[in-house]
C-alpha cells in the first residue's frame, strides 16, 4: 500500500534476500535502487535503477551512488542485506544519510576486533586466536582440540569459513580462508556444542528488538553485544549458542535480516514506533 510519499532506497546486494526488500518497498511507493557487480543478481528484476559495483568495495559503491545521487535521482537511504556494513556506512557518510557511523562498520567488519570488544565488554564468545601458517593450525588443533573453525578475518559471511573435524588437509583449508580474506589473515574460532539461536533484530534507540521470541538470556547477550558494539540503530543478526547455560555470541552482523518495512523507514529517515514493529 502506497504511502504517497516517493523516495529512494539503495539496497546493497542484489542477492535472494534483497528480492523482498525491494518489493516491499516498492509496494511503499518508493523507488529502488539495487547495488551489485552480478549482473544477473535476482533483485535487479524488482529494481528502478541498477548500479553495478562490488558489493564489498566500499568505494567503488560510494562512487556509484555518488554519481547516481548527483545525476538521475536523490537517494534518500540505504541498507544492506549481505555483510558488507562498511560499504553501507561509506555510501551513508557520503551522501549524509542515516547510518552507522564509520568506526563501527569498521569494527563490526573485522571478527578479530569484535571478539576483543566482547572479552572486554565481558560477553560469552569462543574463544578465537590469529593464526599465520598451517602449522598454527595444527599447533591449535593440539591445544584446543578438534571442534575449531577456521575463518577469515573479515566479518563477510561463511565463504572460507570452514570447520576442522574431517579435515586433512590443513594446508589447504588456510588457504581458502585467507584466499577469501582481502588482507589475507586468518584466524581459528573454538566450536561450541549447545542449541543454535539465529535471531535477527532491530535496534532502535538502543533498544535491541528480536523478530522471534528466544530464550531471555539469550536475548540479553545479543543486546549486550549490540551495545558494546556501538549499534544503536539499525538491523542486527546473531549466532548464539547455548553452551552449558549460558548463551555465547559466535557471530554478529549489522545486515538486514528481519523487520523489512521498519528497517527500510529508519534507512529512509522517517520515524518508527516500536509498538508496531513486524518482523
Amino acid at each position: 500500500m502506497s504511502t504517497g510519499m516517493t523516495k529512494t532506497l539503495l539496497i546493497i546486494s542484489g542477492g535472494e534476500a534483497s528480492v523482498e526488500v525491494a518489493r516491499r518497498a516498492k509496494d511503499n511507493g518508493h523507488a529502488v535502487v539495487v547495488s551489485d557487480a552480478d549482473p544477473q543478481a535476482p533483485a535487479f528484476a524488482f529494481a528502478d535503477s541498477c548500479l553495478i559495483a562490488d558489493v564489498h568495495g566500499a568505494g567503488e559503491t560510494a562512487a556509484a551512488a555518488e554519481r547516481y545521487n548527483r545525476k538521475i535521482r536523490k537517494i534518500d537511504g540505504v541498507v544492506c542485506t549481505a555483510d558488507a556494513i562498511l560499504t553501507a556506512a561509506t555510501v551513508a557518510d557520503r551522501l549524509r544519510l542515516p547510518g552507522p557511523p564509520l568506526h563501527v562498520a569498521e569494527l563490526i567488519s573485522d571478527r578479530l576486533m569484535i571478539g576483543r570488544t566482547f572479552v572486554s565488554a565481558g560477553i560469552a564468545a569462543p574463544w578465537q586466536a590469529e593464526i599465520f601458517t598451517p602449522q598454527d593450525l595444527q599447533r591449535a588443533m593440539i591445544a584446543k582440540g578438534r571442534d575449531l573453525a577456521v575463518k577469515p578475518v573479515e566479518n563477510r559471511g561463511p565463504d572460507g569459513v570452514e570447520p576442522l573435524a574431517g579435515v586433512e588437509d590443513f594446508n589447504a583449508a588456510f588457504q581458502r580462508a585467507r584466499f577469501h580474506s582481502p588482507s589475507e589473515r586468518v584466524m581459528v574460532q573454538q566450536g561450541l556444542e549447545g542449541v543454535r539461536l539465529h535471531i535477527a533484530a532491530l535496534v532502535l534507540n538502543g533498544v535491541c528488538h528480536m523478530a522471534s521470541c528466544p530464550e531471555q538470556p539469550a536475548a540479553d547477550a545479543l543486546s549486550r553485544a549490540a551495545s558494546a558494539l556501538g549499534i544503536t540503530d539499525g538491523p542486527l543478526v546473531g549466532e548464539i549458542v547455548m553452551h552449558q547455560g549460558v548463551p555465547h555470541v559466535v557471530e554478529i552482523s549489522a545486515r538486514l535480516g528481519g523487520f523489512h518495512d521498519a528497517a527500510t523507514k529508519l534507512a529512509l529517515g522517517e520515524t518508527v514506533s516500536p509498538d508496531n514493529l513486524q518482523a
